[in-house]
């Protein structure tokens, strides 16, 4: 650029320093893309469309950009756990095995009865008191083999998933010994039942549920010697809540 170029730059510059911008951004960009001479000065003689062309492909490639990402992320956040939380939690018969109930006769894996589960350690067990220093005042339950031979549900998610077992309005908490805790309460308000050592709870507090609506993923958190679920009824007495076997219930 000689001195006569270089003070007309600074005097265009001066009088529209925008309109210089802008006119620089094109001529770079133009000649970039068009490597012939003078297809840069050209171009900004025709400012408005070619500035409308250049914004309209920022714009698509942004689009571009977005989808492919959206594309590329989808299985880390599935397997994060965020989707999954969004599509399994939001879906309020995910586990069609369940009918809907206020009272629970079935266990939270999805078996009829007791298929599917094991227990590990039952309710107000004295072996469990003299070991701990504590009643359990639910039941301790972990998956069988006929649950991994025959869970459809775990088959197409590998993940042990616990369901909720009775309609009602859920209420999610950390215990006071670290335990990821989901409570449902039958609409009613005279039954609920209690989950605790989630490793990822897939409700949130104030939803309605059905029975067989995925609560969370089974875990070990707070108080707990290994991965399994505590499953707790409570009856309404009075103004309190009311331990009792969940055994009777679900056998």
């Amino acid at each position: 650029m000689d001195a006569l170029q270089k003070l007309k730059a600074i005097r265009d510059f001066k009088n529209d320093p925008f309109g210089f911008i802008i006119d620089s951004i094109i001529i770079i960009v133009v000649n970039l893309l068009i490597p012939i001479p003078m297809s840069g000065k050209v171009a900004v003689q025709f400012r408005g469309p070619v500035l409308g062309c250049l914004i309209s492909f920022l714009i698509l490639g942004l689009f571009i950009l977005t989808v492919v990402g959206t594309i590329l992320m989808t299985p880390l956040l599935m397997t994060s756990g965020f989707l999954k939380t969004f599509t399994l939690g939001s879906n309020p018969s995910a586990n069609g095995s369940f009918s809907e109930t206020a009272i629970p006769h079935q266990n939270p894996f999805g078996g009829s009865g007791m298929d599917y589960c094991i227990v590990s350690a039952y309710f107000m067990d004295p072996g469990y008191y003299l070991i701990f220093g504590k009643n359990h005042t639910g039941v301790d339950l972990v998956p069988s083999d006929s649950y991994f031979k025959n869970s459809d549900y775990y088959k197409q998610n590998r993940e042990i998933t616990i369901f909720s077992t009775i309609n009602g309005k859920v209420s999610y908490y950390v215990d006071s010994e670290g335990g990821e805790t989901v409570e449902v309460v039958n609409n009613d308000n005279s039954l609920k039942v209690i989950f605790i050592h989630f490793s990822e709870v897939l409700v949130n507090t104030g939803d309605n549920i059905k029975a067989g609506t995925p609560v969370g993923v089974m875990g070990s958190t707070g108080f707990s010697t290994g991965a399994h679920v505590h499953y707790e009824i409570r009856i309404k007495d009075g103004n309190s809540w009311l331990a009792v076997n969940p055994l009777n219930y679900i056998q």
